[in-house]
């Protein structure tokens, strides 16, 4: 049981980073999220590595679905926020490409302008 009760705290551990990751994702606290991501990420290679025995008792078994699909709901959340994160950046990347095509088009323009200028 011991071991079992371990592994139901590596996925208690990781659900609370999980949350943790949502909460700085709806603050929009970007860098922070990438790295607790890095543990996150080490709390989930950690289970991998705990024996398990065939037998697990189906109140165990519950504890661990609950938890598991905390964890996804918490991730799909999570991507939802990032792709809206991307598309704004997207669009800001868009943004910025047109201004530059303008400052780069005006500054020729001026520059042709300042060019007959000087030549009056």
């Amino acid at each position: 049981m011991d071991r079992h009760q371990s592994l139901v705290n590596e996925y208690a551990l990781i659900l609370t980073l999980s949350e943790h990751m949502l909460t700085l994702a709806h603050n929009e606290k970007w860098d922070e999220l990438v790295e607790t991501e890095v543990s996150y990420l080490k709390a989930v290679e950690a289970t991998t590595v705990l024996p398990i025995a065939e037998e697990i008792s189906p109140y165990i078994q519950s504890q661990i679905r609950k938890v598991l699909q905390k964890i996804l709901d918490n991730e799909t959340e999570i991507k939802k926020l990032l792709q809206a994160r991307m598309n704004t950046l997207s669009e800001l990347i868009g943004q910025s490409v047109k201004q530059q095509a303008v400052n780069t088009t005006y500054g020729h323009f001026t520059q042709r302008a300042v060019a007959m200028r000087d030549q009056q």
